[in-house]
Protein backbone atom coordinates (compact mmCIF):
# COMPACT_ATOMS: atom_id res chain seq x y z
CA UNK A 1 0.00 0.00 0.00
CA UNK A 2 1.54 3.62 -1.28
CA UNK A 3 1.14 5.77 1.54
CA UNK A 4 0.00 9.73 0.44
CA UNK A 5 1.06 13.00 1.36
CA UNK A 6 -1.52 15.38 2.96
CA UNK A 7 -1.04 19.06 2.39
CA UNK A 8 -1.75 20.91 5.67
CA UNK A 9 -1.85 24.70 6.44
CA UNK A 10 -2.58 26.95 8.93
CA UNK A 11 -5.60 28.86 8.85
CA UNK A 12 -3.97 31.78 9.77
CA UNK A 13 -0.39 33.90 10.48
CA UNK A 14 0.71 34.04 14.12
CA UNK A 15 1.21 36.93 16.08
CA UNK A 16 3.65 36.75 19.52
CA UNK A 17 1.77 38.46 21.86
CA UNK A 18 1.34 38.63 26.02
CA UNK A 19 -1.62 39.07 27.43
CA UNK A 20 -3.42 37.90 30.12
CA UNK A 21 -6.11 36.11 30.62
CA UNK A 22 -8.63 33.95 33.01
CA UNK A 23 -9.49 30.16 31.62
CA UNK A 24 -12.11 28.20 33.10
CA UNK A 25 -12.85 24.71 33.09
CA UNK A 26 -14.82 21.56 34.85
CA UNK A 27 -13.03 19.73 37.14
CA UNK A 28 -15.33 17.01 38.89
CA UNK A 29 -18.77 18.98 39.08
CA UNK A 30 -17.38 22.20 40.26
CA UNK A 31 -15.56 25.00 37.47
CA UNK A 32 -12.21 26.21 38.33
CA UNK A 33 -10.56 29.94 37.50
CA UNK A 34 -6.92 29.71 36.24
CA UNK A 35 -4.74 32.84 35.54
CA UNK A 36 -3.10 32.49 32.27
CA UNK A 37 -0.78 34.69 29.89
CA UNK A 38 -0.87 34.39 26.47
CA UNK A 39 2.33 33.65 24.05
CA UNK A 40 1.28 33.41 20.48
CA UNK A 41 -2.78 34.45 18.89
CA UNK A 42 -3.77 33.27 15.89
CA UNK A 43 -7.44 33.97 14.58
CA UNK A 44 -8.48 30.82 15.34
CA UNK A 45 -7.21 30.28 18.76
CA UNK A 46 -4.09 30.59 20.87
CA UNK A 47 -1.39 29.42 22.88
CA UNK A 48 -1.13 30.29 26.58
CA UNK A 49 0.65 29.60 29.78
CA UNK A 50 -1.38 28.59 32.78
CA UNK A 51 -1.27 27.17 36.23
CA UNK A 52 -4.07 24.48 35.40
CA UNK A 53 -3.92 21.14 34.21
CA UNK A 54 -6.42 21.00 31.80
CA UNK A 55 -7.09 17.48 29.96
CA UNK A 56 -6.96 17.18 25.88
CA UNK A 57 -10.21 17.67 24.19
CA UNK A 58 -11.81 19.63 27.46
CA UNK A 59 -14.25 22.65 26.97
CA UNK A 60 -11.68 25.92 28.33
CA UNK A 61 -13.56 29.18 28.72
CA UNK A 62 -11.66 32.36 27.54
CA UNK A 63 -11.99 35.56 29.62
CA UNK A 64 -10.25 39.06 28.40
CA UNK A 65 -10.37 41.15 31.03
CA UNK A 66 -9.01 43.91 29.37
CA UNK A 67 -11.69 43.45 26.44
CA UNK A 68 -15.16 42.40 28.70
CA UNK A 69 -15.19 39.22 26.46
CA UNK A 70 -15.18 35.55 26.43
CA UNK A 71 -15.07 32.74 24.15
CA UNK A 72 -15.28 28.92 24.01
CA UNK A 73 -12.36 26.78 23.15
CA UNK A 74 -10.89 23.33 23.24
CA UNK A 75 -7.37 21.90 24.55
CA UNK A 76 -5.99 20.55 21.56
CA UNK A 77 -2.35 20.39 22.55
CA UNK A 78 -0.69 20.26 26.26
CA UNK A 79 2.67 19.98 27.70
CA UNK A 80 4.22 20.80 30.99
CA UNK A 81 6.45 23.43 31.23
CA UNK A 82 10.39 24.01 32.46
CA UNK A 83 9.07 25.20 35.79
CA UNK A 84 6.75 22.12 35.21
CA UNK A 85 4.13 24.20 38.00
CA UNK A 86 2.73 25.45 34.71
CA UNK A 87 1.20 23.73 31.51
CA UNK A 88 1.70 25.31 27.68
CA UNK A 89 -2.10 24.57 26.23
CA UNK A 90 -2.90 25.34 22.46
CA UNK A 91 -6.43 26.35 22.23
CA UNK A 92 -9.04 26.83 19.19
CA UNK A 93 -11.90 28.43 19.43
CA UNK A 94 -15.21 27.16 18.96
CA UNK A 95 -17.15 29.01 16.70
CA UNK A 96 -15.74 31.65 14.08
CA UNK A 97 -15.94 35.15 16.29
CA UNK A 98 -12.76 37.05 15.85
CA UNK A 99 -12.13 37.46 19.79
CA UNK A 100 -8.89 39.02 19.18
CA UNK A 101 -10.31 42.05 17.40
CA UNK A 102 -7.15 41.59 15.34
CA UNK A 103 -6.01 42.05 11.28
CA UNK A 104 -3.58 38.93 11.43
CA UNK A 105 -1.26 38.42 8.47
CA UNK A 106 -1.77 35.29 5.88
CA UNK A 107 -0.57 32.29 7.30
CA UNK A 108 2.97 31.26 6.00
CA UNK A 109 2.78 28.80 3.37
CA UNK A 110 1.98 25.04 3.32
CA UNK A 111 3.73 21.23 4.70
CA UNK A 112 3.26 17.99 3.37
CA UNK A 113 2.34 15.55 5.98
CA UNK A 114 2.03 11.82 5.30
Amino acid sequence: MQMGSKICSRRSGRLQKRMPLTLRWQTGCDFEDYAAETRVLSRYGCKVICGGRAKLGAEVFIFNPERGKSIRARVLYREVTESSAHMALALEFIGSENFWQIEFPPAAGAFATS
